[in-house]
């Protein structure tokens, strides 16, 4: 069976919502782990991590309602209209979309509210945070990402695989939020003045990046071996085809980290060092939403064969 890959305009409204919900995911889980182990406890610098988050759940939240809407206005196929049918809306409810859904928009509740009670507590503290501050934030954000990586049992191509392609599902979206989540804050420590302690803190961060980049890898390869059935598939079929492109990207990707620790990192010192740095920083953030926008077309336009 042959799906079209031209998106028509609901499709393009989900695909737009499964972005931002990965950002959201992604911010939330990489800001607090970020603060947590890699912040230089500026109060500037915890207090923009903190929106950051708070931002990113704000999005997430938005669009995983959004996308229930456009999922009855989908079954409708009467227009905008169509998505405000609250019949609809409640026979939905009932469905796993529903479930999915207010297991979502739950999750990004408490990344919310997490969020704003711990930028609050920021502006009203007298000396920098201390390492309780950044746990409790760190553990309220661990409790809502896993909620969202619960609600996967619910929707998506993966939902209907063995336990097992589950795990690796939980391990590759896990990895994948650390690592582009981690990005933005990583660019907000080279703000500081302590280009000794920024070099130590990246050099760290790169040394973590081997476990849970590796593991995203792996855990990739899990879900792409239970996905498809031939490397033909790659090339011959719409789902190979988007695939092959998010491959392309996360090569992309390790290429430039791979600089960052190996050429970038050392040479920090250098007069233009820190400048270097940043432009490499901010062309992996370019290509990271480059994987984003394709990982959400091809879980949102295209599916694998067996699950279309």
């Amino acid at each position: 069976m042959e799906m079209s890959t031209i998106p028509n305009a609901w499709e393009t409204a989900s695909l737009l919502c499964k972005f931002l919900f990965y950002l959201g995911a992604a911010s939330s889980l990489g800001g607090a782990l970020s603060l947590m182990l890699y912040g230089d406890g500026r109060r500037q610098s915890v207090q923009r991590i903190l929106l950051y988050q708070l931002i990113g759940g704000l999005l997430g939240f938005q669009a995983v309602l959004l996308s229930f809407l456009v999922q009855v206005g989908q079954i409708n196929n009467s227009g905008l209209a169509g998505a405000l049918d609250w019949g609809m809306a409640q026979i939905l409810l009932d469905t796993p979309v529903g479930d999915l859904s207010l297991y979502r928009l739950a999750a990004f509740a408490l990344i919310i509210a997490t969020s704003a009670v711990m930028l609050r507590q920021s502006h009203l503290l007298s000396a920098p945070p201390d390492l309780s501050f950044y746990r409790r934030n760190f553990v309220f954000h661990c409790l809502g990402f896993g909620i969202l990586l619960f609600s996967f049992r619910y929707g998506g191509h993966v939902s209907v695989l063995e336990l097992p392609a589950q795990i690796a599902l939980a391990v590759h979206f896990t990895g994948f939020a650390i690592w582009l989540g981690a990005l933005y804050p990583l660019y907000e420590l080279t703000n500081a003045a302590d280009l000794d302690r920024l070099q130590f803190v990246l050099k760290q961060f790169g040394d973590h990046a081997l476990f849970f980049v590796g593991g995203l890898l792996v855990a990739g390869g899990v879900l792409t071996l239970n996905l498809i059935h031939s490397p033909a598939e790659l090339l011959t079929s719409p789902y190979g085809r988007a695939l092959s492109i998010k491959l392309l990207m996360v090569t992309s990707l390790l290429g430039i980290a791979a600089l960052n620790k190996l050429r970038l990192v050392p040479g920090l010192q250098a007069a233009s060092g820190l400048q270097s740095f940043r432009k490499s920083l901010r062309i992996e953030v370019a290509v990271a939403s480059v994987l984003l926008a394709v990982t959400a077309y091809f879980s949102t336009v295209v599916g694998p064969m067996d699950h279309m």
